[in-house]
């Protein structure tokens, strides 16, 4: 297979030594972290996995945060979305640098204090609470496990195509069950609790490789072209569409903005981190932390597409444009560095979606709808086997890979975010959201999206979802009854009967 660059034997040598040695020490600092909790009660256990005890540092909660939302949508499929629309892309994902302010900050703090509130460890345990409502919970949940599932896939097929570019090996099936294996294994030794230890070590490499990334692509443009100005004027003669402002409709433009921004608030991988900090001190560190190393990797990564297709126009497919710059302008042990940050943004990203797979399932729908008295040695037990299992329906998605990875990405994103939206927000902030409004709003959301998706509508189908959705729960809640007063003072008022908030005691 043509892909338009070759990389050279001694340069699949070292990247494959580099990676192997970074794989191993992933592990091992997996494996030790489950060996450090072995006295661990069953509680613990659960609360570890989902939560990660709900006391981390700010260091590993900002890093969890980039990590999570990272992927390789961001290292791998929004690169190569740029490499084929060029700048009108890098505009709609430089929007989300409030995404971390946002999630930790104005959501994350009040979800903080709900979820010590009530015992929550995890979202829809929370919403559960907060609009009364089995069925709410029920269509979300479900909502969740089939959205995430593709978006876990898509992940593998970033690491499949990365692995069977840069190895030369060219079997990209092999590379697919690679990634799985080990993002399987550390995720299984650990959950939450191994993730934050090993989002640390991730979210380092990530800045360090796109800054690697980034400065090597500068020297091959300089080299090619002797300024920057003369590189783009070949890209203007070349392609012009990169350097169209105009490539997109405004209406589709807003919309992929949205998918980029808003819509990944309320996605349960980002919310994740607002369960695991203890204190308003960490948070603040926190949203510091994530804030600026994810605008240094997100900015850097979706504006790089021009400056390769600059550098080496005749790429087979935009998803390879980081095989392609790691492998053939850095030196082999660099490039084994950057293969381990790309690594690690589909490794942490599918494993905080493979937890909340499991945690839906086991927690959310099992316990909730058909066994109350679940014990947590059994729901500890269930959360290890349908990580397994999530992980293996992602595997076989990935199997089929799709041309533009991101755009499997976005449609996932919108997907989870087009129901959940108005829920999240009105349930936190409106005092009159109602349970009916709640469930009608995610249902009508959700189901704009997909019928909008599948219509190829000329408005981005996020935007129609979010109208529908909310403008049905503004007009719901103003015909239909609010939650019992007691839970309305858990979630609005500073003083509130203990009865009423835990979640456990909820019928």
């Amino acid at each position: 297979m043509d892909l338009g660059f070759t990389v050279s034997l001694e340069t699949q040598k070292m990247i494959i030594i580099v990676f192997f040695l970074y794989t191993l020490i992933i592990v091992l600092l997996g494996a030790y972290v489950k060996y450090s909790s072995r006295q661990e009660e069953n509680s613990q256990k659960v609360a570890s996995f989902l939560t990660g005890g709900g006391n981390l540092g700010a260091l590993s909660v900002g890093l969890i945060m980039v990590t999570n939302i990272m992927s390789s949508g961001g290292m791998v499929g929004g690169p190569g979305m740029s490499y084929g629309t060029g700048f009108i892309w890098s505009l709609c994902v430089f929007c989300s640098f409030i995404n971390i302010f946002l999630s930790l900050g104005s959501v994350g703090k009040k979800m903080a204090i709900m979820g010590k509130r009530t015992g929550a460890q995890t979202v829809l345990q929370l919403f559960r609470h907060r609009y009364q409502s089995k069925i709410f919970s029920t269509f979300l949940g479900v909502t969740f496990i089939i959205f995430l599932l593709p978006y876990a896939g898509s992940q593998f097929i970033g690491g499949g195509k990365l692995f069977s570019v840069v190895t030369g090996s060219g079997n990209y099936r092999i590379g697919v069950l690679l990634f799985a294996g080990i993002t399987l294994i550390y995720t299984l030794t650990g959950g939450i609790k191994s993730i934050s230890k090993i989002a640390v070590v991730q979210g380092g490499i990530m800045v360090v490789s796109v800054i690697c990334i980034y400065v090597a692509t500068g020297g091959a443009l300089f080299d090619k072209f002797g300024t920057l100005q003369s590189a783009m004027e070949f890209v203007q003669e070349s392609s012009p569409k990169l350097l169209d402002a105009r490539t997109w409709t405004p209406a589709y433009f807003v919309g992929t903005a949205c998918i980029q921004s808003f819509a990944l608030i309320p996605l349960p991988h980002a919310l994740m981190g607002t369960f695991t900090y203890s204190s308003s001190k960490t948070l603040k560190r926190a949203i510091i932390v994530g804030t600026i190393a994810y605008t240094i990797i997100q900015f850097t990564m979706s504006g790089i597409g021009p400056f390769a297709y600059a550098v080496n126009p005749n790429l087979s497919g935009g998803d390879y444009v980081i095989p392609m710059l790691l492998s053939t302008l850095l030196p082999p042990f660099i490039g084994g560095v950057v293969i381990a940050g790309v690594v690690a943004a589909i490794q942490s990203t599918v494993a905080a979606f493979l937890i909340i797979i499991a945690s839906t399932i086991v927690k959310d729908l099992y316990k909730t709808l058909f066994k109350p008295d679940l014990s947590e040695e059994s729901e500890n037990k269930g959360n290890m086997i349908f990580t397994a299992i999530a992980a293996v329906i992602a595997i076989i998605m990935a199997m089929f890979p799709s041309e533009y990875l991101q755009v499997i990405v976005n449609f996932a994103i919108g997907g989870l975010a087009a129901g959940f939206f108005f829920p999240l927000f009105f349930g936190l902030y409106w005092k009159k959201a109602t349970p009916a409004a709640a469930v009608v709003g995610t249902i009508s959301g959700t189901a704009v999206y997909v019928v909008a998706t599948v219509a190829a509508c000329s408005i981005h189908p996020i935007l129609l979802a979010f109208a529908v959705s909310g403008i049905v729960m503004l007009v719901v809640s103003q015909f239909t009854l609010k939650v019992k007063r007691g839970v309305f003072e858990v979630w609005f008022g500073e003083n509130y009967d203990e009865a009423y908030a835990r979640i456990d005691r909820m019928s």
